[in-house]
Order: structure tokens, then C-alpha cells, then sequence
């Protein structure tokens, strides 16, 4: 498959909101997102004149950038520069390009209130990066394949997500599981859940 960007998503944040962002970042990975987090992307930052190459990575790189405004994020240089960037992409090309996620009421400028946004504060990192995920491909649908998993097994199963892996939980079958996200995804996606996983019995029912 070709690719229209190197990234499907970045991420632009304050390191004070790393420890929820992380999370985000870990579950996108996960389920196969393309995401670029600094954490990731250490020795290919290493050396680069930093400033032109993130201008790069945000303005032309990426299918979308995620925004996580906060009272830090507004404070800081690199972030101003991100944004910039990030702003100048959405104004050229005239369509969404960035994703506000508010973890505080902070007012950002060239980011208006009247934009979609999420609250970052009232959701766990795992679900945001479903919702992000869905964005990018809307194939990736955890929740749906979780119903469907419900429908399959018995009435007392617990199924829920738990990191990036989801829990089977079962007092009747006296049973507890957790498989990788991203593994079960794929075999959602190719139609195999039932022969791959449920039929073999990987989980008792």
C-alpha cells in the first residue's frame, strides 16, 4: 500500500501532559496507526536541525496533527512552533487538518472556539487514541468489535480494555485473558475473528 504522508498522525503537546499523552501514543501505536511521538522518533531527531525539520513534520508530513491544549502547552516555544506550522498546513489546504483534544480551558491562539474538539480531561488516554484511530481509518473500530465479540460468548463475559490489550474475564468459566489489541483488530478486519479465535476456543465458552 502507498502512502499519501510518512505519518497518519502527530502529535503536538507540552512534556508537562506527556504521562496522558504517552498513553494516547501507545494505544495508536497499537492498533497500527502511524503516529509520530518524540519517544519514537529519537535517532532519527538526533542531529537534525530541529527547528526546519519539524517544521517538516508538521506542516507537510502527516494526515492530521492532534492538538492537546493546556495551560503548558500555550507556555511553551517548541509548541508555538508546532502549532505554526500545523496552522499554516490547515490554511493552505482549506480542510481539517488539526484535532484539538483540550485537557484544560486554555484559549490558544488561531484556535478557535468554534472547532470540534474533545475533552481530554473527561476521557482515558485508551479512548481517545480509539477515537483518533477511527479518524484516521474507519476500519478501526474497537468498540463495534467488542459488541461483537459480547454476541459470541457467553452473557457473563466482561470484555474491556485494559493498556493496549483487551480483558476476557469470565467467574463462571473461572477465566481471565488479555490478548493484543492490534492482533484481535486484524482478525476483525479480515473477517477471521470467529475461525482464528473464537472457534479454537481461545477463550472457554
Amino acid at each position: 500500500m502507498e502512502y499519501k504522508y510518512d505519518y497518519d498522525v502527530v502529535l503536538s503537546f507540552a512534556g508537562e501532559d506527556r504521562e496522558y499523552v504517552g498513553k494516547v501514543a501507545d494505544m495508536l501505536y497499537a492498533l497500527g496507526i502511524r503516529v509520530f511521538y518524540d519517544k519514537y522518533e529519537q535517532v532519527e531527531l538526533w542531529g537534525k536541525n530541529l527547528y526546519v525539520h519539524l517544521d517538516e513534520i508538521y506542516q507537510k508530513r502527516s494526515q492530521y496533527c492532534v492538538i492537546f491544549i493546556s495551560k503548558y502547552y500555550k507556555e511553551k516555544l517548541w509548541t508555538s512552533h508546532e502549532r505554526e506550522s500545523a496552522q499554516t498546513r490547515a490554511f493552505q489546504q482549506n480542510q481539517e487538518y488539526i484535532l484539538p483534544v483540550r485537557l484544560d480551558d486554555t484559549e490558544i491562539p488561531g484556535i478557535r472556539l468554534t472547532t470540534g474538539y474533545i475533552r481530554g480531561d473527561s476521557i482515558e488516554p485508551e479512548e481517545l487514541a480509539l477515537l483518533v484511530a477511527k479518524k484516521v481509518n474507519t476500519e478501526i473500530d474497537v468498540n463495534l468489535m467488542i459488541k461483537y465479540l459480547k454476541v459470541n460468548l457467553p452473557d457473563d463475559y466482561e470484555i474491556y480494555i485494559k493498556g493496549t490489550d483487551l480483558v476476557f474475564k469470565s467467574d463462571s468459566f473461572d477465566y481471565y485473558g488479555e490478548f493484543p489489541i492490534r492482533l484481535l483488530l486484524e482478525m476483525y478486519k479480515m473477517d477471521m475473528l470467529d475461525y482464528m479465535f473464537l472457534m479454537p476456543g481461545i477463550v472457554p465458552s
